[in-house]
Protein backbone atom coordinates (compact mmCIF):
# COMPACT_ATOMS: atom_id res chain seq x y z
CA UNK A 1 0.00 0.00 0.00
CA UNK A 2 1.09 3.38 -0.70
CA UNK A 3 1.44 5.87 2.34
CA UNK A 4 -0.65 9.02 2.23
CA UNK A 5 -0.20 11.74 -0.66
CA UNK A 6 1.63 9.52 -2.78
CA UNK A 7 2.61 10.36 -6.30
CA UNK A 8 1.69 8.74 -9.63
CA UNK A 9 3.76 5.87 -9.49
CA UNK A 10 5.45 4.67 -12.42
CA UNK A 11 4.19 1.00 -13.87
CA UNK A 12 6.50 -1.44 -15.94
CA UNK A 13 5.26 -5.03 -15.90
CA UNK A 14 8.10 -6.51 -17.84
CA UNK A 15 10.58 -5.20 -14.91
CA UNK A 16 8.59 -5.71 -12.46
CA UNK A 17 8.14 -9.10 -13.12
CA UNK A 18 12.15 -9.43 -13.76
CA UNK A 19 13.19 -7.68 -10.31
CA UNK A 20 10.42 -8.93 -7.82
CA UNK A 21 11.51 -5.63 -5.73
CA UNK A 22 11.13 -3.28 -8.37
CA UNK A 23 7.08 -2.85 -7.56
CA UNK A 24 8.05 -1.58 -3.73
CA UNK A 25 10.59 0.92 -4.47
CA UNK A 26 8.66 2.40 -7.53
CA UNK A 27 6.02 2.88 -4.65
CA UNK A 28 8.37 4.75 -2.89
CA UNK A 29 9.68 6.78 -5.58
CA UNK A 30 6.03 7.50 -6.09
CA UNK A 31 5.61 8.79 -2.66
CA UNK A 32 8.72 10.99 -2.43
CA UNK A 33 7.96 12.58 -5.90
CA UNK A 34 4.86 13.60 -4.15
CA UNK A 35 6.74 15.15 -1.11
CA UNK A 36 8.97 17.27 -4.01
CA UNK A 37 5.97 18.38 -5.54
CA UNK A 38 4.71 20.10 -2.37
CA UNK A 39 8.55 21.04 -1.73
CA UNK A 40 8.65 22.96 -5.43
CA UNK A 41 5.21 24.24 -4.96
CA UNK A 42 5.60 26.18 -1.35
CA UNK A 43 8.94 27.30 -2.97
CA UNK A 44 6.65 29.13 -5.48
CA UNK A 45 4.61 30.36 -3.53
CA UNK A 46 7.37 32.13 -1.58
CA UNK A 47 8.44 33.77 -4.90
CA UNK A 48 11.40 31.90 -6.33
CA UNK A 49 11.84 29.21 -9.18
CA UNK A 50 13.06 25.87 -10.13
CA UNK A 51 16.69 25.77 -11.87
CA UNK A 52 16.76 22.17 -12.78
CA UNK A 53 15.78 21.53 -16.28
CA UNK A 54 16.66 19.73 -19.60
CA UNK A 55 20.66 19.87 -20.48
CA UNK A 56 21.54 20.64 -16.96
CA UNK A 57 23.19 17.33 -15.38
CA UNK A 58 25.74 19.17 -13.17
CA UNK A 59 23.85 17.20 -9.95
CA UNK A 60 25.31 13.66 -12.38
CA UNK A 61 28.94 14.51 -12.36
CA UNK A 62 28.94 14.03 -8.53
CA UNK A 63 28.87 11.06 -6.06
CA UNK A 64 25.46 9.90 -6.51
CA UNK A 65 24.22 7.65 -3.42
CA UNK A 66 22.22 4.74 -3.89
CA UNK A 67 20.61 1.38 -2.60
CA UNK A 68 20.84 -1.80 -3.77
CA UNK A 69 17.56 -2.44 -5.11
CA UNK A 70 17.64 1.39 -6.92
CA UNK A 71 21.13 0.22 -8.49
CA UNK A 72 19.62 -3.14 -9.42
CA UNK A 73 16.61 -1.29 -10.51
CA UNK A 74 18.55 1.15 -13.00
CA UNK A 75 20.76 -1.63 -14.49
CA UNK A 76 16.91 -3.92 -15.00
CA UNK A 77 15.63 -0.70 -16.90
CA UNK A 78 18.70 -0.33 -19.12
CA UNK A 79 18.89 -3.87 -19.92
CA UNK A 80 15.33 -4.68 -20.97
CA UNK A 81 13.93 -1.15 -21.65
CA UNK A 82 17.04 0.69 -23.29
CA UNK A 83 17.62 -0.23 -27.59
CA UNK A 84 20.55 -2.22 -28.48
CA UNK A 85 22.24 0.81 -29.95
CA UNK A 86 21.92 2.50 -26.80
CA UNK A 87 22.73 0.16 -24.50
CA UNK A 88 26.27 -0.35 -27.07
CA UNK A 89 26.92 3.53 -26.02
CA UNK A 90 26.62 3.26 -22.70
CA UNK A 91 28.64 0.49 -22.30
CA UNK A 92 31.60 1.96 -24.72
CA UNK A 93 30.81 5.13 -22.50
CA UNK A 94 31.58 3.26 -19.82
CA UNK A 95 35.43 1.43 -20.59
CA UNK A 96 35.95 5.05 -21.67
CA UNK A 97 35.50 6.63 -18.59
CA UNK A 98 37.07 3.52 -16.71
CA UNK A 99 40.64 3.83 -18.61
CA UNK A 100 40.45 7.85 -18.72
CA UNK A 101 39.67 8.45 -14.92
CA UNK A 102 40.82 5.41 -11.94
CA UNK A 103 38.87 7.64 -8.93
CA UNK A 104 35.59 6.51 -9.45
CA UNK A 105 34.20 9.42 -7.29
CA UNK A 106 35.35 11.55 -10.01
CA UNK A 107 33.45 9.79 -12.77
CA UNK A 108 29.92 11.25 -13.36
CA UNK A 109 27.13 8.55 -12.94
CA UNK A 110 27.45 5.74 -15.51
CA UNK A 111 23.48 6.19 -16.61
CA UNK A 112 24.00 9.98 -18.29
CA UNK A 113 23.86 9.78 -21.96
CA UNK A 114 24.23 13.22 -23.98
CA UNK A 115 23.61 15.08 -20.82
CA UNK A 116 20.54 13.67 -19.81
CA UNK A 117 19.70 10.38 -17.33
CA UNK A 118 19.32 6.96 -19.29
CA UNK A 119 17.09 5.34 -17.20
CA UNK A 120 14.86 8.49 -15.81
CA UNK A 121 11.71 6.68 -15.12
CA UNK A 122 13.32 4.96 -12.37
CA UNK A 123 16.20 7.28 -11.45
CA UNK A 124 17.22 7.34 -7.72
CA UNK A 125 15.62 8.50 -4.80
CA UNK A 126 18.76 10.71 -4.10
CA UNK A 127 18.11 12.17 -7.60
CA UNK A 128 14.26 12.96 -7.48
CA UNK A 129 15.06 15.15 -4.22
CA UNK A 130 18.11 17.14 -5.43
CA UNK A 131 16.73 20.21 -7.32
CA UNK A 132 18.20 23.64 -7.25
CA UNK A 133 16.25 26.88 -6.92
CA UNK A 134 16.62 30.05 -8.63
CA UNK A 135 19.85 30.19 -10.57
CA UNK A 136 21.41 26.37 -13.05
CA UNK A 137 24.74 25.26 -11.01
CA UNK A 138 27.73 26.23 -12.96
CA UNK A 139 30.02 23.83 -14.37
CA UNK A 140 31.41 21.65 -11.33
CA UNK A 141 29.13 23.30 -8.92
CA UNK A 142 28.43 21.74 -5.96
CA UNK A 143 24.94 23.79 -4.43
CA UNK A 144 25.14 21.84 -1.22
CA UNK A 145 28.24 23.23 -0.68
CA UNK A 146 28.37 26.42 -2.49
CA UNK A 147 24.85 27.79 -1.87
CA UNK A 148 22.81 25.65 0.39
CA UNK A 149 20.16 28.27 0.81
CA UNK A 150 19.21 27.26 -2.95
CA UNK A 151 18.47 23.64 -2.13
CA UNK A 152 14.89 22.69 -2.47
CA UNK A 153 14.26 20.86 0.98
CA UNK A 154 11.78 18.12 0.61
CA UNK A 155 10.00 16.23 3.75
CA UNK A 156 13.35 13.65 5.22
CA UNK A 157 9.90 11.22 6.54
CA UNK A 158 9.27 11.08 2.77
CA UNK A 159 12.08 9.89 2.34
CA UNK A 160 12.32 7.53 4.99
CA UNK A 161 8.77 6.11 4.73
CA UNK A 162 10.04 5.34 0.95
CA UNK A 163 13.40 3.60 2.32
CA UNK A 164 11.26 1.61 4.43
CA UNK A 165 8.76 0.12 1.88
CA UNK A 166 11.40 -1.63 0.38
CA UNK A 167 12.36 -3.35 3.52
CA UNK A 168 10.21 -6.75 2.75
CA UNK A 169 12.30 -7.45 0.29
CA UNK A 170 15.96 -6.62 1.65
CA UNK A 171 14.73 -9.36 4.51
CA UNK A 172 14.84 -12.68 2.43
CA UNK A 173 18.12 -11.59 0.47
CA UNK A 174 20.79 -9.97 2.60
CA UNK A 175 22.46 -12.72 2.38
CA UNK A 176 22.63 -13.54 -0.78
CA UNK A 177 23.22 -9.65 -1.62
CA UNK A 178 26.29 -9.88 0.85
CA UNK A 179 25.17 -7.50 2.83
CA UNK A 180 24.52 -7.00 6.24
CA UNK A 181 21.52 -8.55 8.80
CA UNK A 182 18.55 -6.00 8.72
CA UNK A 183 17.94 -4.82 12.57
CA UNK A 184 15.00 -6.99 13.79
CA UNK A 185 13.21 -3.33 14.21
CA UNK A 186 10.42 -1.38 12.39
CA UNK A 187 11.62 0.09 9.14
CA UNK A 188 11.34 3.55 10.30
CA UNK A 189 13.49 3.07 13.35
CA UNK A 190 17.01 5.20 13.68
CA UNK A 191 18.60 1.44 13.56
CA UNK A 192 16.66 0.48 10.41
CA UNK A 193 18.02 4.06 8.86
CA UNK A 194 21.38 3.09 10.56
CA UNK A 195 21.15 -0.17 8.33
CA UNK A 196 20.63 1.47 4.84
CA UNK A 197 22.88 3.86 5.00
CA UNK A 198 25.14 1.06 5.97
CA UNK A 199 24.56 -0.16 2.46
CA UNK A 200 24.13 2.81 0.50
CA UNK A 201 27.30 3.88 -1.75
CA UNK A 202 28.01 5.79 -4.52
CA UNK A 203 26.31 4.21 -7.89
CA UNK A 204 29.72 5.14 -9.13
CA UNK A 205 31.66 2.49 -7.25
CA UNK A 206 29.42 -0.17 -8.37
CA UNK A 207 29.80 -3.23 -11.35
CA UNK A 208 28.06 -1.10 -13.76
CA UNK A 209 27.34 -3.65 -16.16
Amino acid sequence: MLPPNSGRRHRDALLERALPGAGLLLAGCAHVDASVGEAVAAARDAGRTLACGPGCDACCRQPIPVTPLEFLLMRSHMRLRLDAATRARLEAQYEGQLAAQPDALQRPCPFLLDGGCSVYAVRPLACRRYLVLDRACAPGEVCTQSRPGDMLIPARKALHAALAMTFPWYAGRWQALGLPEPPAAEPGSEAAQAWLRSVTVPVQNLPWN
